[in-house]
């Protein structure tokens, strides 16, 4: 069934609720677009805060492995008064 816009009163009415749909839409996507923008930096954020925690965990992790090392060779190696005897 056709629209069918009686008078000049209609036509506007019909015109200006077309409008109101489009700003309501435009401002919609805007918000929208606002939000993704502000989600995309939070998650830059976070990425950057996690690599520096991961660093973190990998620089305790080889002190940890020096010192293990530094533990096993202590315990391989000859007894000084040993050599002494």
């Amino acid at each position: 069934m056709p629209l069918i816009l009686r008078n000049r009163r209609d036509a506007f009415a019909f015109r200006f609720g077309r409008q109101s749909g489009i700003r309501a839409t435009d401002d919609a996507v805007e918000q929208l677009q606002d939000q993704l923008q502000r989600e995309r930096e939070q998650h830059r954020y976070n990425m950057l805060v996690k690599e520096q925690e991961l660093a973190l965990v990998l620089r305790e992790l080889a002190q940890a492995r020096l010192e293990l090392a530094r533990i096993e060779a202590l315990a391989s190696a000859p007894s000084p008064s040993a050599s002494l005897h």
